[in-house]
């Protein structure tokens, strides 16, 4: 295994410890607002990956947030939806002298201007998605939980991208 792949592997583990033993019981205590960082581990997939392993990788990562959370799928056609929309986005976000073929999507190699919009983006289509299955109405609470959770989630991704920086 290269060192690439190693570093993934690592990454997944992380983010799943932090998602299912620490966000999430802080999610509980504040009531129905959630701090998602899981979709992280998709995001900072190298680009040279094709897009059916992504989609493939979201499944099963979301399979395991779903089985600790108590949901039939959500988390996991939430992150599916969020690995089929990231070659637009970036695309949309691509700059001028385009990507590098092995180069991760970090802080670090696109700067944190290029991270906070990519991140806002990804986790703004997560989150709206993942809060309207679970309320299925569009409401005041609807509207509340969903800004917040958003901003919360994007919050905490960037810390994540502070105090874990992963350099190529």
């Amino acid at each position: 295994m290269n060192k690439l792949t190693l570093a993934n592997i690592a990454r997944f583990w992380l983010i799943l410890f932090l998602q299912l033993f620490i966000l999430k019981g802080m999610g509980e205590d504040i009531g129905q607002i959630d701090v998602y960082i899981y979709p992280i581990f998709i995001m900072l997939l190298p680009l040279q990956l094709p897009l059916a392993s992504i989609l493939i990788l979201a499944f099963i990562y979301g399979l395991f947030i779903d089985m600790f959370y108590d949901n039939d799928g959500l988390h996991a056609a939430c992150l599916v939806l969020v690995a089929f929309i990231r070659p637009l986005v970036c695309a949309l976000l691509e700059p001028r002298r385009g990507y590098e073929i092995q180069q991760t999507l970090t802080r670090y190699s696109m700067g944190l201007r290029w991270f906070v919009q990519y991140s806002a983006i990804m986790i703004g289509i997560h989150t709206f998605a993942l809060v309207t299955l679970e309320e299925l109405s569009f409401s005041i609470t609807w509207l509340l939980r969903l800004v917040l959770t958003f901003s919360l989630s994007l919050l905490f991704i960037i810390l994540y991208q502070f105090i874990f920086p992963q350099k190529q």
